[in-house]
C-alpha cells in the first residue's frame, strides 16, 4: 500500500524548561497549619535543625543570624547570643519585628510562604505583645507520649507557648514547665541552642510521660478550671486556625468601631454601661472607644466571654451584626464596677517624726553591711519612701549616700579583679605560645563581655606592651 504524502508531526518545543531555584534548607511541611493545634515557629525551627541534623545553635548562627540583619548577635565580646536564646527565642512566636524578621529570612531559607502562620502576626493589629508569651517552655508529657507510641511526629503547638494555656484540656492536666528528670529539674527556654521537640535542651532527656489511669490524672485541676480552659484553648484556637484565611487581617481601627457598636447595644451609647456589663473600669472600655489602646490576649477573652461571642467573631464578623449576636448572648450576671473587687488601700495614719528620726539615725550608725537602701528602709519602717524622704530629707540623703558608696566600692573591686583576671589570662596565653587575642582572653575570664569596657581594653593593651606583643 503506497502512501498519499508524507506524514506531518507536530513540532517538538524545544525551549529549556525553568528550573525552579532549589531552596538552601529543606522545605519542611509545618504541622497542622489551619487548626487550633498548629505548629509554633520556634517548634519548627527545631524540627528543621534536626532534619538537617545539626543543633538549633548551628542553624541559628550558620543560616538565619547571617541574614537577619543584627550581627551583634555573633560578636564573640558579648552575650547577645546568649541572650537570644534565653530571653529573646520567645518572641519569634509574636507579633514583633523580631518575629516577623525571623519568617521572613526562614521563608528565604525554605522557599516556603506560610510560615507567619506559625505565630500570632496575623492578629499583631489587634492583639498586643504585652502578657501574650510565656517566659518559658511549656508541654503536655502526655500528648509527646501519645504522639511517639502513635508513630506520629513530634512537634510543639503553638498553643503551648501563649500565657493564657496553663493546661491541657484533653489529658485534664496542668502544661509540664520543668525538666521531670531528677537531677535536672530545670526551666527550659522556648527555643534553646539544643531544643529537640519532646526533649530537655539541658539533659536531652525524654519530656513524655504516659496518661496515668483513674482520677490521679486530673491532679490538682478543678471542673471549673477544665472549663475554663476547654473554653480559652477553644477561643484561641479558632484564631490560630482562620489565620490562613485572612486577607488582610482585621486593623487596629476596628475595635473602637465593634465597642461603639455594642456599647450602643447594651446601653445606649453609653460607655459606662458597657464597663458595667463587663465588669471593668469605664477608663478602660473608654480607652478601647477612642482607640488609645487595645487589649491583651487575656483581657480580650474575658470581654468576649462576658459579651457572649468569641475573639474570632469579635474581630472579624460584620459590625452590622453585633446587635443580633448581644440579643442571642446568653444571660450573666452584670458585675457592678461598686461591688468589683478594688485595690486595698493603705491606711492613713499619722506621722510620728520623732520615731522615725529614731529608727533612722540607728539604721545609719548600725554597722550592718552590705548598708541597706532607702527603699528597703521604707519596707522595714511600713512608710511610704516619698513620706520618710518628705519628713527627713537629711536622713534619708545621708543613707542614700552610704548606700551608693558602697555600691561604688563594690563597683570598683569587681572592675579591678576583672582587670586582674584579663592580665592573668593573657600571660597564660603568651606562656603557651598562643597571642592573647581578645576572643581567646573572653573565653578565660569570669565576664566575658567586659572586655568591651575601656578600662578592659586598656588594661589587654598594657598587658600585650609589656609582653612585647604586637596589638
Amino acid at each position: 500500500m503506497v502512501a498519499d504524502g508524507p506524514t506531518v508531526l507536530d513540532l517538538w518545543d524545544l525551549t529549556p524548561s525553568a528550573v525552579p531555584q532549589p531552596s538552601r534548607l529543606y522545605c519542611l511541611p509545618p504541622i497542622g497549619m489551619g487548626t487550633p493545634t498548629v505548629e509554633s515557629l520556634t517548634g519548627y525551627i527545631a524540627r528543621l535543625a534536626v532534619t538537617h541534623g545539626v543543633t538549633v545553635h548551628r542553624l541559628v548562627v550558620n543560616e538565619i543570624l547571617p541574614l537577619l540583619g543584627r550581627s551583634y548577635l555573633l560578636n564573640p565580646l558579648n552575650m547577645g547570643l546568649s541572650a537570644f536564646f534565653q530571653g529573646q527565642s520567645r518572641a519569634l512566636n509574636g507579633t514583633r519585628i523580631l518575629a516577623r524578621d525571623v519568617v521572613r529570612t526562614l521563608e528565604s531559607l525554605t522557599r516556603r510562604t506560610d510560615l507567619r502562620f506559625l505565630t500570632m502576626q496575623s492578629w499583631g493589629e489587634v492583639v498586643p505583645a504585652r502578657d501574650l508569651l510565656r517566659r518559658q517552655r511549656a508541654w503536655c508529657p502526655t500528648c509527646y507520649e501519645e504522639w511517639r507510641q502513635a508513630g506520629q511526629a513530634i512537634y510543639e503547638p503553638l498553643l503551648w507557648t501563649l500565657a493564657s494555656i496553663t493546661t491541657c484540656p484533653r489529658h485534664r492536666r496542668r502544661l509540664q514547665q520543668s525538666c521531670p528528670a531528677p537531677a535536672c529539674q530545670r526551666s527550659l527556654p522556648v527555643l534553646g541552642q539544643r531544643t529537640r521537640p519532646g526533649h530537655c535542651s539541658a539533659c536531652g532527656g525524654w519530656l513524655g510521660v504516659p496518661a496515668e489511669p483513674g482520677p490521679a490524672s486530673v491532679g490538682a485541676l478543678t471542673d471549673q478550671e477544665v472549663e475554663d480552659q476547654s473554653r480559652i484553648g477553644e477561643a484561641i484556637g479558632g484564631l490560630l486556625a482562620e489565620a490562613p484565611n485572612l486577607s488582610p487581617g482585621p486593623t487596629r481601627q476596628r475595635l473602637p468601631e465593634v465597642i461603639a457598636t455594642y456599647a450602643e447595644a447594651a446601653a445606649g451609647g453609653n460607655v459606662a454601661g458597657l464597663a458595667r456589663e463587663l465588669g471593668l473600669s469605664v477608663k478602660t472600655v473608654s480607652q478601647w472607644r477612642h482607640g488609645q489602646a487595645v487589649p491583651t490576649l487575656a483581657l480580650l477573652l474575658h470581654t468576649c466571654h462576658r459579651l457572649g461571642t468569641t475573639p474570632l467573631r469579635f474581630l472579624t464578623d460584620d459590625v452590622a451584626q453585633v446587635p443580633q449576636s448581644w440579643a442571642e448572648r446568653p444571660k450573666m450576671k452584670t458585675v457592678s464596677l461598686v461591688d468589683a473587687p478594688r485595690r486595698p488601700q493603705r491606711l492613713r495614719r499619722a506621722f510620728d517624726v520623732a520615731a522615725a528620726r529614731s529608727a533612722l539615725e540607728a539604721i545609719l550608725a548600725s554597722p550592718e553591711h552590705p548598708p541597706p537602701p532607702m527603699r528597703e528602709v521604707a519596707q522595714r519602717l511600713d512608710r511610704a519612701h516619698s513620706e520618710l524622704i518628705h519628713h527627713l530629707p537629711a536622713l534619708c540623703h545621708a543613707i542614700s549616700a552610704r548606700y551608693l558608696a558602697y555600691q561604688h566600692a563594690r563597683g570598683t573591686e569587681k572592675r579591678r579583679q576583672l582587670c586582674a583576671e584579663i592580665q592573668q589570662a593573657a600571660r597564660q596565653l603568651h606562656d603557651q605560645g598562643i597571642y592573647p587575642s581578645a576572643y581567646r582572653i573572653s573565653r578565660l575570664i569570669s565576664q566575658p563581655g567586659f572586655l568591651r569596657d575601656v578600662e578592659a581594653r586598656a588594661t589587654r593593651e598594657e598587658v600585650l606592651r609589656g609582653l612585647r606583643c604586637p596589638m
